[in-house]
């Protein structure tokens, strides 16, 4: 009796077929029937050729192992179209219908390959959105938080701020804004200093440029604070 189950368990690979279609990608037929299909990485690695056998142990085994390669290679696409954080692309996986542990797998295996590393994410990111899109640390920090970035990685993101580079950057979209701005110069000041502030730079960093572009005031009609613009 156990003999007889023991070979209703073990199935014989009667077909391997190449898709037409799905690149990489073969069809595998157990006992004249389609079974399943498999990534090419797969075909070799479990060794599925034709005539060879196939126990439901082991079948079981390479299921998983397809389902973790599908992943991984969604994954790749995912971080190829631009740099994520483990949290954003554990998202994006848990959306494409993966389990939890197929997730862990692979965000545990996109870590040990250096294709994953949420403290070089945010000193990138951050360097990006200073330099290039001139947005303020406290935007940044909150672009950051928001993308479950460890508060330590955020931490020294934010401490590794060029400070010039952050009043550069509020400088020359200050002059912009300042030069479409009608009205007296207090009207000026004021809503300069509210869509800097909307742009995430501080109070002191709205402060100094503020001083700079309106020439002939004294320091005092500068002075902001970050809850006195809210239009």
């Amino acid at each position: 009796m156990e003999q007889e189950q023991e070979e209703q368990q073990i199935s014989i690979i009667t077909l391997v077929e190449k898709q037409k279609r799905g690149r990489h990608r073969y069809n595998i037929f157990l006992n004249e029937e389609y079974a399943f299909s498999v990534h090419e990485d797969i075909l070799v690695k479990h060794r599925l050729a034709k005539g060879e056998s196939v126990q439901l142990q082991e079948l079981e085994k390479i299921i998983q192992d397809e389902e973790r390669n599908n992943a991984y290679i969604k994954a790749i696409r995912v971080i190829g179209r631009r740099p994520h954080s483990s949290s954003e692309l554990k998202r994006k996986l848990k959306e494409s219908g993966y389990e939890p542990l197929i997730i862990d797998w692979v965000i545990e295996k996109l870590a040990s390959q250096k294709y994953l590393n949420d403290e070089e994410f945010a000193k990138m990111w951050t360097d990006s959105r200073i330099i290039s899109q001139k947005k303020g640390r406290n935007l940044v920090r909150q672009e950051l938080q928001q993308k479950g970035i460890d508060k330590e990685f955020v931490k020294h993101a934010m401490e590794n701020i060029n400070p010039e580079d952050e009043i550069a950057g509020a400088m020359k979209i200050a002059q912009t804004k300042w030069k479409q701005t009608s009205g007296e110069t207090f009207d000026k000041k004021r809503k300069t200093a509210a869509f800097l502030m909307r742009r995430g730079f501080t109070g002191a960093v709205v402060t100094k440029v503020l001083g700079q572009l309106s020439s002939g005031s004294s320091d005092e009609d500068f002075e902001i604070l970050e809850d006195d613009f809210d239009d």
